[in-house]
């Protein structure tokens, strides 16, 4: 969620973790990955004989609501745990659940004597509701001929996840058993302490709408327990249990909930989002009986509502596809309107002239909402530069508005990188031919000089890298 609620993303972002202590959040996420990575190598090579590391190509999965700085990190992190870029792939969690829910066996067909289960038909619209920890992740995907996915809106989602809830119910058996003792609790039985904050998660997602929250408690926290007027009616104290009242978890779980289904709802109303017929929950968070009880009472009466088999599982089951596959995505639609931040530009047809001014404003590459192919140019430009340093680098920016405004400011727009381009050694002014290509998860630039014809890779920069 760090990750998440950065908007100005640095390779040097500290956390906190749960006793209080810091660290940089790169050397965590590496290890973390690197745990894994050794885990499962160590189990394929005792399987494989004569298993190299470089036999292996690995899919790490991040929210499609990130933004790009944060998957940069992620594509960082996982460099610092070993896996090069050209062995990873990074996958979209609600793409990933869409790809496995493509092959998944959900309708039921009689043909005569013959009865098929079937998946999606060509042409089926769908949206995925991955739930998690701590964001909802929405895709809109379209079945075309060749069975691959098209997606027909933008990925979107909020801060709606499980953990609130989680978060909520530990604030409550705090102001019920004392803050103090909590506190004291969590520093001298870690582990007992973890093993509540389990408890709690697995409760939550079997607990109906209409059922208590029983949750079992260490006997020695028990005693000499004060329970806040604001609570005596719904908390009950046993010999070895809290149990919080029906209407409490309803409260409870009423904000992550309304703000998921208000969400959805406005969704399913835009343009070729009216045409989808199926509503898919995965991720952990959408175990819960709550959570699908609201769906269902919503959504319904209009739509399918399909719950897999071991929805935590789906997001995971779906990335082994996206590793094997090729092309399993062929289009998405772009978040946000991206384009340059111009020190001063003089736009004709599709060039632009960057000069020395320092009043930025914003030259619209890619427009929000507009139709992207994995793989193929997005947009081409020629680009005059004046300057005389090796290296130019231009700096791009993203807007949320439907209409973005022509002057760049800090409540509009977000920095989010450059796309540094190597430029001719002799110094005079230079053209380049500005291409930029979606692949997959990132942009991919070149740069191609108009007088010599020789290409430049240009780095599309995402991460601020860490001040000395």
């Amino acid at each position: 969620m760090q990750l998440y609620k950065n908007k100005e993303l640095r390779s040097n972002l500290v956390i906190k973790e749960v006793g209080g202590k810091t660290m940089k959040a790169m050397v965590v996420f590496a290890f973390c990955i690197e745990y894994i990575k050794d885990l499962v190598l160590d189990i394929l090579k005792k399987a494989i004989h004569g298993l190299d590391d470089n036999d292996v190509h690995w899919v790490v999965t991040v929210p499609a609501i990130w933004n790009e700085q944060a998957r940069q990190f992620m594509i960082e992190a996982s460099a610092k745990a070993g896996i090069e870029k050209e062995n990873l792939t990074l996958a979209l969690e609600p793409e990933c659940a869409a790809l496995y829910c493509r092959y998944l066996a959900m309708d039921k067909q009689e043909h005569g004597d013959n009865v098929e289960i079937k998946a999606f038909d060509e042409n089926a619209r769908f949206m995925v509701v991955d739930l998690g920890g701590g964001t909802i992740d929405i895709t809109m995907s379209e079945v075309i001929s060749t069975g691959q996915l098209r997606e027909i809106y933008n990925a979107t989602g909020g801060p709606w996840g499980g953990n609130f809830v989680n978060d909520q119910i530990m604030k409550t058996l705090k102001e019920v058993i004392g803050w103090e003792v909590m506190r004291k609790f969590q520093d001298e039985d870690y582990d007992d302490y973890l093993e509540v904050l389990r408890q709690v998660e697995q409760i939550k997602r079997g607990v109906d709408h209409d059922s208590e929250f029983v949750v079992s408690i260490p006997k020695d926290l028990l005693t000499n327990i004060n329970v806040p007027d604001s609570l005596q009616q719904d908390v009950h104290i046993g010999k070895k249990s809290i149990t919080l009242s029906t209407s409490l978890i309803q409260k409870i779980f009423s904000s992550s909930v309304d703000s998921m289904i208000k969400h959805v709802e406005k969704l399913l109303h835009n343009g070729e989002a009216c045409s989808v017929s199926t509503i898919l929950l995965v991720g952990g968070y959408s175990s819960s009986k709550v959570i699908q009880s609201a769906f269902r009472e919503k959504f319904e009466k209009k739509y399918r509502i399909i719950i897999p088999l071991t929805p935590d599982m789906i997001v995971l089951k779906g990335a082994v596809i996206t590793g094997h596959g090729i092309e399993t995505i062929v289009g998405r639609m772009a978040k946000y309107h991206y384009g340059l931040g111009l020190s001063a530009a003089a736009v004709s047809g599709r060039s632009i002239s960057i000069g020395d001014n320092d009043n930025k404003t914003f030259f619209s590459l890619i427009k929000k909402g507009q139709k992207i192919k994995v793989g193929e140019v997005v947009t081409q430009y020629e680009v005059v530069l004046k300057a005389k340093s090796k290296w130019a680098n231009l700096e791009m920016y993203t807007t949320k508005d439907d209409k973005p405004r022509t002057i760049i400011d800090n409540d509009h727009f977000t920095k989010i990188g450059g796309i540094l381009v190597k430029l001719p050694q002799f110094k005079r002014e230079s053209i380049l031919i500005l291409t930029i290509s979606y692949d997959e998860t990132e942009f991919k630039v070149v740069a191609t000089d108009k007088n010599t014809g020789r290409c430049f890779v240009g780095t599309c920069r995402f991460l601020e890298k860490e001040s000395n």
